[in-house]
């Protein structure tokens, strides 16, 4: 059973750090099915805008709660930011490269002599990924977004960089067919993804909304998996507007197979965070330039706001 507030409904706004489609489904299945309801929560889910930074938006309370990427959170942590990672959506990061489906992708010694292609956030994983499996001879190359795909077809690149529950979508919606992805995840980048955070405020003066929101976040994620088709047509009725790209319940219905590993994880359960993963991980974007400065890491976590 959710924790229900005893007070009458709280209010709460949280931050995403994209666009509405079905990597956020859990918080779209809470909203739409009553979980946050009968915690006697109302939730106001906040699509993200260009130029907004989520997490300053928690430290300075416009917001109160957002999702962002590990290593954006230990950089703003490590500046002084106020917030703390309180729950993960994504076990591990959805970067990856992609290629024909033809080509030897498996690991990434196919790549040893070839020229890879990745965008700017790209180029230091693409680093600490070769670094840790002590590969140097990988030719890396800033690209933009645009017809990049393109570019391994004609043999100019031998993979380009891509988020994985999403661009190998639009890959097989436009060539036909699906293309081979390598996911970093499995091959040294370690980094949690779409990572919860809530000012140090809030946990310390309502830590019992902070508990309620995110049971009933993790229940529409496991009732969001659970029945993938329906999850997709309803967050595309519901809740992504017109004229978004993601308005295709095909197109959902394949995210939601494509994220399903990253929410679920190794085993561990949802949403929980592994702090001796989180340091490592940590440690690693440091020392490959990733972030520039680390927070105090016994801190960085508030653990114990879901089990």
């Amino acid at each position: 059973m959710l924790p229900r507030l005893a007070s009458a409904t709280t209010t709460l706004t949280f931050q995403l750090d994209w666009k509405y489609n079905a990597q956020f489904a859990g918080l779209f299945l809470a909203e739409a099915e009553g979980l946050y309801a009968a915690s006697n929560l109302s939730v106001q889910i906040r699509e993200w805008s260009d130029g907004l930074n989520v997490i300053n938006a928690v430290a300075e309370g416009t917001v109160d709660m957002a999702c962002a990427e590990q290593n954006l959170i230990i950089a703003a942590q490590a500046a002084g930011a106020p917030v703390k990672a309180v729950a993960t959506m994504f076990h591990a990061s959805p970067y990856g490269l992609m290629t024909v489906p033809e080509a030897a992708l498996e690991s990434l010694t196919d790549l040893v002599g070839k020229r890879v292609g990745v965008h700017v956030d790209g180029i230091k994983v693409m680093e600490l990924v070769k670094g840790v499996n002590g590969i140097t001879d990988i030719d890396v190359m800033e690209i933009p977004y645009g017809d990049k795909f393109d570019r391994v077809i004609s043999g100019e690149f031998a993979a380009v960089q891509c988020y994985v529950i999403d661009e190998p979508i639009g890959v097989a919606a436009k060539y036909g067919f699906e293309p081979k992805v390598l996911r970093l995840s499995e091959h040294g980048f370690l980094s949690t993804a779409q990572t919860i955070v809530a000012s140090e405020r809030l946990l310390t003066e309502k830590p019992e909304v902070v508990r309620a929101f995110l049971a009933a976040t993790f229940e529409g994620w496991a009732r969001a998996l659970a029945d993938k088709p329906r999850t997709a047509a309803l967050v595309v009725e519901r809740f992504v507007p017109e004229g978004s790209p993601y308005k295709d319940v095909a197109y959902q219905t394949r995210t939601l197979e494509l994220l399903e590993p990253y929410v679920r994880g190794k085993g561990e359960p949802l949403g929980v965070i592994d702090a001796e993963v989180w340091a490592e991980a940590a440690r690693l974007m440091l020392a490959y330039d990733i972030v520039s400065a680390l927070p105090d890491l016994q801190s960085s976590l508030a653990p114990g706001f879901i089990s």
